[in-house]
């Protein structure tokens, strides 16, 4: 049996989560690919339900979400019972072919053990052809392939970074080369080079409209902490060397990215 992650989200953080929604890199590349606030939208894994609700105060009336945290969707439909989030599993949606003109899936599609493949395959089932994907995962970027050639893992997820040399026997097993993050222990996701994650949408039957790394704030962080970014209210703050270094490392693609976002269209 194939099976996601679900995710625990806390309804504390709802509406600072939903104030930084119209930061979003790969939302705001999705709405610029469709036209007209009729347009039918689907967020697969929609999590505590913010990116729905933000489309919803937007005049997006055809906004829709399913998400597999029980208690998730519980919370948004008492909170907000006019948006239309149902719960369920992103592998059996109850849509009919070809219903969206417009599919999201921030983070979601990396974290089944059997591979992408089966989940692209899903999303793009519900897609209308012609329609249009935004799907992001995990990046493994540059500086993380180095720290992996090196078999150095990061420590001090607090903030405060630091690296040793991975000493546990069993290392997880990917499945067509990914990499298995944790790499040791339970599975909790894959991480992606560009050219893997662009080969999945292809090979799902995709055409690539747009590639790009995104959310390089959060990637000063995971691997740099507190040397160069803090992480307050949701919110990643770089002191001088982070802004000088999150510049400079800009300019080199997928090099310190933590997301990729690949803005798609069903053939």
């Amino acid at each position: 049996m194939i099976e996601g992650i679900e995710f625990p989200w806390d309804p504390a953080e709802f509406d600072t989560l939903l104030d930084l929604t119209q930061y979003d890199e790969a939302l705001n590349i999705s709405l610029g690919a469709i036209k007209g606030k009729d347009a039918k939208i689907l967020e697969a894994g929609c999590g505590g339900g913010r990116v729905v609700k933000y489309l919803h105060d937007l005049g997006y009336i055809n906004a829709y979400g399913i998400e597999l945290g029980i208690s998730a969707v519980a919370h948004i439909n008492n909170r907000f019972p006019n948006l239309k989030i149902i719960q369920g599993d992103i592998l059996s949606m109850p849509y009919p072919q070809g219903e969206f003109d417009l599919i999201l899936s921030f983070g979601v599609v990396e974290h089944f053990m059997a591979g992408l493949e089966l989940p692209l395959s899903r999303l793009k089932e519900v897609l209308k052809p012609g329609g249009v994907a935004m799907i992001t995962v995990p990046s493994q970027n540059i500086l993380r392939r180095i720290i992996d050639l090196l078999n150095l893992e990061i420590l001090g997820h607090n903030g405060r970074s630091s690296f040793r040399k991975c000493k546990w026997p069993q290392r997880n097993k990917s499945v067509r080369g990914y990499y298995v993050y944790p790499k040791y222990g339970e599975f909790f996701e894959y991480r992606l080079t560009p050219r893997e994650f662009e080969s999945a949408c292809l090979n799902a039957g995709f055409e690539i409209i747009q590639s790009v790394p995104t959310c390089h704030d959060d990637g000063m962080f995971h691997v740099f902490g507190a040397v160069t970014t803090a992480y307050k209210d949701k919110v990643f703050h770089h002191n001088l060397i982070g802004r000088i270094a999150n510049r400079l490392l800009k300019m080199i693609p997928f090099c310190h990215n933590h997301m990729h976002a690949c803005l798609l269209r069903r053939k």
